[in-house]
């Protein structure tokens, strides 16, 4: 037996799936531990485990109730304490303090909690890995499965987001796998067919509510079926054939009931077969849910709030899910940021910009390549047993399921305002793998062995009436594959462990990667260990905490991870009432996010508005705190502000002060990158004084967006 023949074996076997999902886990699970709690996971954690324990659903029911019951089942399983099922947090539904309170004050072990939700993930991020693999090796042979799977397990934005707790890997699975379970049913009605298209397309409207654009994904790939002329075999009992087009629409509308009717009873059973969104032996007098019904259907288009409350009228639904529909719907537009700009009504070229960026070039390049191979060689897939080749049209249809995903969600995505993060696109990814799996045709075909005189001869001779290729250029093609597969696994395993911090040359590498692109693109919250690191491995840095200011993007607490540090605004900031202190000079750690004041009180760039405000507070609290008043001496001098009033005044001057001393260090390089989300600026007093007396780092005319902007209380 021949080298090559041994190797193609080997390929075909089992082994290169166990060692590339063993890298795979390997690299993600080292990686997170090396991280702090994500921005995200909290949340799902404490809403997932509410599900389990007490069939109730008012927690996070804008997010997926299959993603968060997936990660937060082994808690469950364990027994972890949950707060009191009372209070004002749990009876109006306060999702970020009930889980404050069940992750940092209920006696749990968070770091332990966090590490059975991440090996759910893994177990997650496997699955998708196989249907990667299976799925292109189906397309394009075994080489192609075992490329397909190298792109996936050695992608930086599967490592990122395929070990964190939240939902959207597992809307990614769903998606894919839905999409293929589709296309079967299209041809092929069974029980079977018909029950893993209705799990599938359950899964993917349970995994995210952006699983709703599976239905117009079915509708165009309804559209593609009706344009093949083979016939479709229904296998119920007996087994037959039904061919024309009015004879298949009517089939596939008895199809499509069945998996309405399936999909239904999966949704109501994931909700306890109950409509109300609360246990009855959880409902309390004033129960509700967070944001009231009312408020979350004023943005609504009235088509959809019609929709919306035709199921709340007759049940259709249950009420969780519909709320977490509307919710989201309504909430479809934020604040985002790009490349130093901010918007609410975001960019088209935001998703664009991100898969740019934050895509390896090899992946680009692969892609390529496989367009090429498909173009000179017709792609072989294994239409039966034996090998058959196929024509162009066929091709076409069998690769129709990906296509179609990546060119509807697409095409919302570039429409959508909800500019925030890259995981957003993550659906897209699995498709493009599969797609490159093509470049395996590179290596399945013979090159031309003829003289030029017997080039015509030759070619007729060429299998499949695959175009003639000099075997110079078809060497040099597998070589270019096998540098960028290689390339891609060295690059991955040189990044390690910052992944979500991956950013490619034509962003400048992740050290430019917060002029580009922040949150969930790069800073979730996820280096507050690394941030631990850096100052014990700096003590001439940390040995004063009060000249040691945090601005910290996330939801776990820094005391968790042993971080002492004077708090600067941040998201969500714990207030609690204080005089304001005069800023030092010392270690500004402060997370990319909060440094392009994306989800500050006063959002954007900084601007005259901001600027107005900010003197006048500052000419009349600055005073006083330097005379050393305290805050009985603040209220006795302000009889006209109640004590809510006085702190909102003092939180107003903290946030303007803040956002103007980064206006200032925007401009400036920092000195150093913890993870490189959590920017560090050595400052002494005199580069404090100068960036709140000088001028700012920008000052516009009016703010950037049509926020609300806080209008700064007077303490005079």
């Amino acid at each position: 037996m021949s080298v090559t023949t041994t190797w193609a074996a080997w390929l075909r076997g089992p082994w290169p799936i166990i060692l590339l999902l063993a890298c795979h886990a390997g690299l993600g699970l080292s990686a997170v531990s090396q991280k702090s709690m994500t921005f995200d996971e909290g949340v799902h954690l404490t809403g997932g485990l509410s599900y389990w324990a007490f069939n109730d659903y008012r927690l996070h029911p804008e997010n997926g109730n299959w993603s968060q019951r997936w990660a937060a089942l082994p808690l469950w399983i364990r027994g972890y304490q949950f707060p009191p099922l009372e209070g004002r947090s749990w009876d109006e539904s306060d999702l970020w303090e009930v889980s404050d309170r069940f992750l940092f004050e209920s006696g749990n072990d968070v770091d332990g909690m966090l590490w059975l939700a991440l090996a759910m993930m893994a177990v997650a991020s496997a699955s998708l890995g196989l249907l990667v693999y299976f799925w292109s090796r189906r397309l394009f042979g075994a080489y192609g499965g075992v490329i397909s799977l190298t792109l996936y397990a050695f992608s930086p934005t599967m490592l990122a987001n395929g070990f964190v707790a939240t939902s959207d890997l597992l809307a990614s699975f769903f998606f894919t796998a839905a999409l293929g379970a589709l296309w079967v049913v299209l041809y092929r009605v069974s029980p079977l067919t018909i029950g893993v298209a209705g799990v599938t397309l359950a899964g993917a409207l349970l995994a995210k509510f952006s699983g709703v654009l599976v239905l117009p994904m079915a509708c165009v790939l309804l559209g593609v079926r009706l344009t093949d002329r083979r016939p479709l075999r229904v296998e119920l009992g007996t087994s037959r054939q039904i061919q024309g087009r009015w004879r298949l629409l009517a089939a596939f509308g008895l199809v499509a009931c069945c998996e309405v009717a399936l999909v239904a009873l999966i949704i109501w059973g994931s909700y306890g077969f109950r409509y109300s969104a609360f246990a009855p032996a959880t409902r309390h007098e004033g129960t509700r849910l967070q944001v009231p019904w009312d408020k979350i259907r004023e943005p609504l288009s009235s088509p959809i709030d019609a929709t919306v409350q035709c199921g709340r009228d007759y049940h259709l639904l249950p009420e969780a899910y519909l709320y977490g529909f509307a919710f989201t719907i309504s909430t479809r537009v934020r604040l985002g940021f790009l490349h130093g700009q901010s918007s609410l009504a975001g960019w088209a070229s935001f998703f664009p910009t991100c898969w740019a960026l934050k895509t390896p070039l090899t992946l680009f390049l692969l892609l390529g390549l496989a367009g090429w191979g498909g173009w000179v060689y017709r792609v072989r897939r294994s239409a039966t047993r034996n090998r058959e080749a196929v024509d162009t049209r066929s091709q076409l249809f069998v690769l129709a399921p990906l296509w179609v995903l990546l060119g509807v969600y697409w095409l919302f995505a570039i429409s959508s305002g909800m500019n925030i993060g890259h995981r957003h696109i993550l659906p897209t990814y699995p498709p493009l793998f599969i797609l490159a799996g093509a470049v395996s045709t590179w290596f399945q075909a013979s090159p031309m062995r003829s003289s030029r005189r017997q080039g015509a001869k030759s070619q007729r001779e060429q299998p499949d009436g695959a175009k003639v290729i000099a075997p110079k250029v078809l060497r040099g093609v597998r070589i270019t594959i096998g540098a960028a597969l290689l390339i891609t696994m060295l690059e991955t395993a040189w990044f390690w462990p910052d992944y979500l911090a991956y950013f490619n040359v034509l962003a400048g590498g992740p050290s430019n990667a917060y002029r580009w692109l922040v949150d969930s693109s790069l800073d979730w919250g996820q280096d507050l260990k690394a941030l631990k690191c850096w100052l014990d491995e700096h003590p001439d840095d940390s040995r004063d905490p009060d000249r040691v200011y945090l601005s910290y993007f996330g939801m776990a607490r820094p005391e968790h991870y042993g971080i002492d540090a004077q708090m600067l605004p941040g998201f969500r900031l714990r207030w609690g009432p204080h005089v304001p202190k005069l800023l030092t000079g010392g270690v500004y750690c402060i997370s990319a996010t909060m440094l392009q004041s994306v989800y500050a009180k006063n959002p954007g760039r900084w601007n005259a508005a901001y600027e107005k405000g900010f003197r006048q507070l500052r000419s009349e609290i600055e005073p006083l705190v330097r005379s050393g008043a305290d805050l009985a001496a603040f209220e006795r001098l302000t009889p006209h502000l109640t004590p809510e009033e006085l702190q909102d005044g003092f939180q107003d001057y903290e946030d303007l002060r803040f956002s103007r001393l980064c206006s200032v260090l925007r401009r400036r390089e920092p000195d150093d990158r913890v993870g490189y989300s959590i920017l560090i600026y050595r400052l002494t007093d005199a580069d404090v004084a100068l960036a709140l007396d000088g001028r700012p780092g920008e000052l516009l005319d009016k703010p950037e967006t049509q926020t609300d902007i806080p209008t700064p209380k007077s303490a005079s």
